[in-house]
């Protein structure tokens, strides 16, 4: 009876989502508050030149627009209410405004300076609401449209992996999972459009699984983010925010898209990806597609000598065999915007397979590989029901489906080593409010439901279903000079484990059995913080989180070889069936400043992040089957350290850049540091850019380092690495085309073409990280 009743429950919730989505349109339409009037105004330059090709973004309803020639913008049927516009042009500062829409005929003037430094503006992470940054509690930091262009990299953790606090835990290329201050896998959420990505991200090779073509912006919040997203999280926050829909202000429709071809020749890679998009006054729909083919890695020729924990030895550079990858992805939106509010349906596709480098020495030959599929449903929503309240229900329904193989030969003959099925139902009504002046917040509650079947030979996971169900408020109080944020969530999860059979003889008769079981996670988080601005220039944050996360059912039941990671693990149940495994709970502690006087621009944040139970892998030292063991374990650790970011510009086309971090960890019960924890990194870099060049818009030419330390500090069973240095180039320029902006980028990183090994790549034991690879990026949007 499970099945039918999970499934009625789910329709039930959906309908029920979709039910109040129709009444909101229909009778919040009627509301005389809500009768939409148009938003204008023009963006100057500080001559009252008007700016063309502005992006104008008004946040929460998620809509935008472009300056005509004359720089003005227009929205049709915006509500009255609290908004914030951010206005985006490269070669000037960015701008957000906060503005109290009365709908009464109001012409917005908005200034914008000439700026090569980048800052973010606003911040959608932190809290259930859009805010500006000099409002924000949290540690954030932003990649936006043009700089995403310029540093999109071959996957997400790569494409982020230089900014302050972020970290790369790479399999060659074509995998990388987001490391944050340290924490990484299920301690680091991705969101997609306001959706949970669930990938499976328990595994080493389990990188997350979604576009980096048409995207608005990537936001990073460094800290505890459980209050706003539930379970998980402790780490941080990695938001990926589409490009919305664009609707048109004026009585024809306007159509709009773009096509991205590029490639890195360290792979020889190429990709390609195009989007078309069409929007009247209400209705907008925007679909793209992308392909990726890369062949295998190159390194540097010649031999390297490394640390491992048995001693030292040389690793051979040149081709790493079996390193390939290929990628499908698309996907469409449909929207309907008006004075009720908007909605949003969607739907994502991203199609993978991927061949994992092993250790020539144990077999040359080895060609191991995983194909991994997602698809994506999802009902977003934002309805105005009063001046004072929003509604904003989502939904989303994610399939996966992960096979992997020990062979090609396996994979086309269809014998899967390892085949996980896992469906997830995710659900949010979240109630937006403004009570009194000055004071606004959310209260909301979230469900969530996932389904996993495990049905190959390799077990590394039981058959399982779980349900977590949330409730949450949070409350902002926002005066001239300070602003205070405070919030509580009770979470709870119920994991309900099926029979399953991990091992059988050569007669299929079973020699290990996992029985029925269930166990129950509990947990409160929270958050509070404050803001302090002493002047328009500085302002000072500070804030303590509380997150939490439930052991996931690898880390409770693994018992076996996992091909993908090439070693035997053991879960937390598996060496004894009667514990009882804690969830991660964790204090954080953050502290940080942001100063923007004029042409500097200083960033600076430390924090102590205290994490009870923490759940890591643990070398013992032992083989089986010729594969190293790893014990999963669970111990007090703290992490803390700092980041900072420096931009300087002293002339109008000179801008100077500085940032690095550091993290030190340590396991409380052996006063070891943690495996994997990232060395300490600077970087830095000098870019030359002028506003134009006879047709030619934003030339820029740019020269930077990245200067990485030792990793000394290491588990007793970890191998030390050693420091390294990479330079890198770029040049690049945009061009008014198809009434839009183009842009070519070329690029190249490793240009000394050095040797070394990664102190998070998964390969470091037996090969070097990539060589030099010159990359080319060409955009071709358009808008008639």
């Amino acid at each position: 009876m499970r099945k039918p009743i999970s499934k009625f429950m789910l329709m039930f919730l959906a309908v029920f989502y979709i039910l109040i989505s129709s009444k909101c349109m229909n009778a919040f339409a009627q509301t005389s508050i809500l009768q939409g009037k148009d938003l204008t105004g023009i963006v100057i330059d500080k001559n009252n030149k008007p700016l063309e090709f502005v992006s104008v973004n008004v946040n929460d309803p998620g809509l935008t627009s472009t300056t005509d020639s004359k720089g003005r913008f227009s929205f049709n049927g915006i509500s009255r209410g609290s908004y914030i516009l951010t206005f985006k042009l490269s070669g000037y500062a960015p701008r957000s405004l906060g503005i109290n829409f009365t709908g009464n005929d109001t012409l917005y003037s908005i200034t914008l300076e000439e700026s090569l430094i980048e800052i973010p503006v606003i911040d959608v992470t932190g809290s259930f609401n859009a805010s500006e940054i000099s409002k924000s509690t949290f540690s954030i930091t932003e990649l936006t449209g043009r700089t995403i262009t310029k540093s999109r990299s071959q996957n997400l953790a790569e494409t982020i992996q230089n900014i302050p606090g972020i970290s790369n835990v790479s399999t060659g290329t074509g995998i990388g999972k987001p490391v944050i201050r340290g924490l990484t896998s299920q301690s680091v959420l991705v969101i997609h459009d306001g959706v949970k990505q669930e990938s499976q991200s328990w595994g080493d090779e389990h990188g997350p699984e979604l576009s980096l073509f048409d995207l608005d912006r990537i936001e990073i919040l460094r800290g505890p983010a459980s209050l706003v997203y539930g379970a998980d999280g402790i780490g941080g926050v990695i938001n990926v925010i589409s490009k919305p829909l664009e609707f048109s202000n004026k009585k024809r429709p306007v159509y709009y898209g773009g096509f991205t071809l590029g490639g890195f020749s360290v792979d020889k890679q190429y990709f390609t990806n195009g989007t078309l998009g069409l929007g009247t006054k209400n209705f907008g729909l925007k679909g793209h597609f992308g392909y990726r083919k890369s062949e295998n890695t190159m390194t540097p020729e010649g031999t390297l000598t490394i640390n491992t924990p048995d001693g030292t030895k040389e690793i051979q550079g040149g081709e790493l065999f079996n390193s390939a990858s290929k990628e499908l992805e698309g996907g469409v939106n449909l929207g309907l915007s008006g004075n009720f509010g908007m909605v949003n349906l969607g739907f994502e596709l991203f199609d993978r397979e991927l061949q994992i480098h092993q250790d020539p020495l144990e077999d040359p030959e080895a060609t191991p590989n995983q194909k991994v599929q997602t698809k994506q449903f999802s009902f977003e929503s934002n309805f105005n029901i009063s001046k004072k309240f929003k509604l904003e229900p989502v939904l989303s329904y994610q399939l996966q489906t992960r096979k992997e193989f020990e062979s090609i030969e396996d994979k086309d003959a269809g014998r899967e080593a390892l085949h996980l099925d896992l469906k997830t139902f995710d659900g949010a009504l979240k109630l937006h409010h403004e009570l009194i002046s000055k004071v606004s917040g959310t209260f909301g509650v979230s469900f969530n439901r996932q389904d996993n079947k495990t049905l190959a030979e390799e077990k590394l996971i039981p058959n399982y279903y779980a349900n977590t169900l949330g409730v949450f408020l949070m409350e902002k109080l926002d005066l001239d000079e300070i602003t205070i944020t405070a919030g509580a969530r009770f979470d709870t999860k119920k994991l309900n484990i099926e029979e399953t059979v991990f091992e059988t003889d050569s007669a299929g008769n079973s020699l290990r059995t996992l029985s029925r079981q269930s166990l129950i996670f509990n947990a409160l988080s929270g958050s509070f913080g404050m803001v302090f601005i002493p002047s328009e220039y500085l302002n000072i944050f500070a804030n303590i989180g509380r997150g939490w996360r439930p052991p996931s059912e690898f880390e409770l039941f693994v018992n076996g070889v996992h091909e993908g990671t090439g070693r035997y693990e053991r879960g937390l149940k598996t060496f004894n069936p009667l514990a009882e495994p804690k969830p991660e709970a964790s204090i954080n502690f953050d502290f940080g400043i942001r100063l923007n006087y004029k042409q500097l621009s200083i960033q600076l944040s430390a924090y102590r992040n205290m994490v009870n139970n923490f759940i890591y892998p643990s070398i013992t030292g032992d083989t089986i089957d010729g594969l190293p063991v790893f014990n999963i374990k669970q111990d007090k650790s703290t992490f803390y350290g700092y980041e900072y970011s420096i931009q300087y510009q002293p002339v109008k086309w000179i801008v100077l850049m500085a940032a690095g971090d550091y993290v030190n960890t340590l396991n409380n019960a052996t006063d070891y540091p943690l495996p994997f924890t990232p060395p300490m990194k600077n970087m830095f870099e000098v870019k030359l850019q002028k506003q134009s060049m006879g047709k030619l818009l934003n030339p820029y030419i740019k020269a930077g380092a990245k200067v990485v330390s030792a990793q000394n500090n290491v588990d007793n069973l970890e191998a030390k690495t050693s420091g390294y240095t990479l330079l890198n180039a770029g040049i690049g320029f945009d061009l008014s085309l198809a009434g839009s902006i183009a842009s070519l980028d070329l690029s190249v990183d490793n240009l000394a073409n050095v040797k070394y090994t990664d102190h998070l790549s998964r390969y470091k034991g037996y090969a070097m990280n990539p060589g030099r690879s010159f990359n080319l990026q060409l955009n071709l949007p358009f808008r008639l």
